[in-house]
């Protein structure tokens, strides 16, 4: 699937699915026009919905960064994780997109939080205490 800048999806959504640790049956009638949410994902994932195509660098949700931002950031902070949501292998906009990001609370350091909320300076609604976490609608 063509997202119309020259980035073709990787339609191979059992694969996507599984990397992300969902179990959805696409098929079943309700599912086939929603979109799921998954659990927060390391970077190594991240890194493998990229290299797989089922993510676009260039993509994001409404006002959050792009993809290759979030990822530029998870190389600098390995432990920071991100989540978001999938969209229906039968569904136009089919593809995985990234809405935010949580550190745990044992991961925060003083440079860590200053360099998160600088990169979360858009972002809809910021949390810092128990951790940050950040999230744009």
């Amino acid at each position: 699937m063509d997202a119309g800048n020259g980035f073709f999806y990787n339609l191979d959504y059992k694969t996507r699915d599984s990397l992300l640790k969902l179990e959805i049956n696409w098929e079943d009638k309700a599912m086939t026009r929603r979109i799921i949410r998954y659990e927060p994902i390391k970077i190594d994932v991240l890194k493998k919905l990229i290299e797989m195509r089922f993510i676009n660098l260039e993509e994001q949700q409404n006002n959050a960064p792009k993809v290759q931002d979030f990822y530029e950031f998870l190389v600098r902070y390995p432990n920071v994780l991100v989540y978001g949501y999938v969209v229906s292998p039968f569904r136009k906009d089919y593809r995985v997109s990234i809405e935010g990001m949580i550190v745990n609370d044992q991961d925060v350091d003083k440079l860590l939080m200053e360099e998160f909320l600088e990169f979360s300076k858009t972002a809809d609604q910021v949390r810092i205490d128990e951790g940050l976490v950040c999230w744009w609608d």
